[in-house]
């Protein structure tokens, strides 16, 4: 058993609401912001149109999450076979070249799954895991990231971020600095404790036929709306953090 100190024993935690990087040993740490970055505050999507930012939820959801990015482009298309050798890639440099730049692309797994091999290590908080996602709200064509869950608060190791071609034969161009996948941090064990169950199984009734009135008011009232302005028929009720009555959320976020 290791003698040595080590990130997250008593002493050594990373820090409430922080992830820490350890770039690898040849990666120059001035170089990272090509490979990550937060996606705080980054509200627009170039393919967003204004009526997308008049929803709250995809304004909020645009922000969350780290995304990785290439130092270099590269495209990628797939066979349809299962091996490591039906994914081929192809890049906008010299192939010797791709050495002296950030992350090892390659085929891993086979099945037409591009394997991101990050620069760095990341580790959390104790008891908060990473999750892989999406990058928010921006699309890649024929391209789905598969999900992964990490306990990068115990993990002393770098971890992959995979994507799934979908279609054979399709080639896919990944323009150097554009998102290849992204992350969020989830506490461990979170997502897992929750069920589903009916309303009527916990409350009232008279309780659950609040909650339907509410809905139903907030439905006529959008109908209303496209009726009366047509070319503006929205109620910015959410937006505002108010029911259909008017009352104030008791916990709203805003973007």
């Amino acid at each position: 058993m290791s003698k040595n100190n080590k990130i997250n024993d008593a002493g050594y935690e990373v820090p409430d609401n922080k992830i820490v990087l350890i770039p690898h040993d040849d990666i120059p740490v001035e170089r990272l912001p090509n490979l990550i970055s937060s996606l705080k505050n980054e509200k627009t999507r170039d393919w967003f149109s204004k009526e997308f930012y008049r929803c709250l939820p995809l304004t909020i959801g645009n922000q969350y999450g780290f995304i990785i990015k290439s130092e270099y482009s590269f495209t990628a298309m797939w066979d349809g076979g299962i091996g490591t050798d039906a994914t081929k890639f192809s890049f906008d440099m010299p192939v010797e070249e791709t050495r002296n730049f950030f992350p090892a692309i390659k085929s891993h797994f086979g099945h037409g799954i591009i394997t991101i091999d990050a620069a760095f290590s990341i580790r959390t908080p104790p008891g908060i895991n990473i999750m892989t996602i999406n990058p928010p709200n921006y699309v890649i064509p024929n391209v789905t990231v598969m999900t992964g869950v990490v306990e990068a608060d115990n993990l002393r190791y770098t971890f992959t971020f995979n994507l799934k071609l979908q279609d054979p034969n399709v080639a896919v161009h990944f323009p150097a600095g554009s998102p290849l996948a992204a992350f969020i941090p989830i506490p461990r064990y979170f997502a897992d404790s929750f069920d589903i169950l009916l309303g009527s199984d916990y409350f009232s009734e008279e309780i659950i036929k609040n909650e339907k009135e509410a809905a139903k008011l907030f439905g006529d009232n959008r109908e209303k709306l496209k009726e009366e302005k047509p070319n503006q028929p929205w109620d910015k009720l959410y937006m505002k953090g108010l029911d259909i009555y008017g009352d104030k959320f008791l916990d709203h976020q805003r973007p």
